[in-house]
């Protein structure tokens, strides 16, 4: 499907950016640094997809540092103001701070945000902020060990994220947001135990559908937990209530 960005003169006859097809501003640029990634995600970087012998983008097939500014400065110049760093996993690309500290000063950027899966950010966290990230934003599927490398592909600890998002938050990062993906059958069942650690945290605990990812994880729909029920699962234990989207466009349901 093609998405039709177009943009609206205000009343002084001035355009005021990019809108999407709604109408909504396009504020937040998602900039992937690396398209590897030190996990084996079931539902997105399957094993059995990408396995020893896949071929990754050679290092100078990436965007260099200097593209990344040049597009960044551009997007600013459209109205963006936050950018998010992505991967793969992002903290595997060498000498990240040095891009923090270029894109942080462009002019226009006011929020810099990352996605990690946690495992390496102990380790840069005082570093990256350092350089100017505001934020970032860690994923953490269960508490359980077993039931955590089952939804990472037998990767990583729990214990060494939950190191990564507490030097995160000694560094400033903050709020850190914790996103977990809810699969049926394979953590739904420990969901209880993230809002219990994390509810009085500070952090900001995320419930992801489990959904289809260009056909390559065996997507099924009865895989996924609707919201609605996650919703009605954490309210029996802990009552919740709605609350007010932060801005026009925000994509969680909070």
């Amino acid at each position: 499907m093609t998405e039709t960005i177009i943009s609206f003169p205000d009343k002084t006859g001035r355009t005021t950016g990019p809108l999407d097809r709604f109408a909504r501003p396009l504020r937040d640029l998602r900039i992937s640094v690396m398209d590897r990634c030190n996990f084996r995600c079931p539902y997105c970087m399957p094993e059995d997809k990408y396995h020893k012998d896949f071929q990754f983008l050679n290092s100078d097939q990436r965007l260099s540092f200097t593209e990344i500014v040049r597009i960044a400065r551009l997007f600013a110049g459209l109205g963006v103001h936050k950018l998010r760093i992505t991967g793969g996993e992002p903290l595997l690309r060498a000498n990240l701070p040095e891009l923090i500290a270029e894109l942080s000063v462009i002019e226009g950027i006011d929020d810099i945000a990352l996605t990690t899966n946690g495992i390496l950010l102990a380790q840069h966290a005082a570093a990256l902020k350092a350089a100017g990230l505001d934020r970032v934003t860690v994923s953490l599927d269960s508490l359980n060990d077993d039931v955590f490398r089952k939804m990472s592909g037998g990767r990583g600890s729990v214990a060494r994220v939950l190191e990564g998002i507490r030097e995160a938050e000694l560094a400033g990062l903050t709020p850190v947001k914790i996103n977990a993906v809810v699969r049926r059958g394979i953590n739904d069942g420990t969901v209880l135990q993230l809002v219990e650690k994390f509810r009085n945290s500070g952090a900001i605990l995320r419930f992801i559908e489990y959904m289809d990812v260009g056909t390559i994880n065996h997507w099924q729909p009865a895989d996924t937990v609707p919201a609605r029920e996650l919703v009605e699962l954490v309210n029996a234990q802990w009552p919740i209530q709605p609350a007010e989207p932060n801005y026009r466009g925000e994509v969680a349901s909070r």
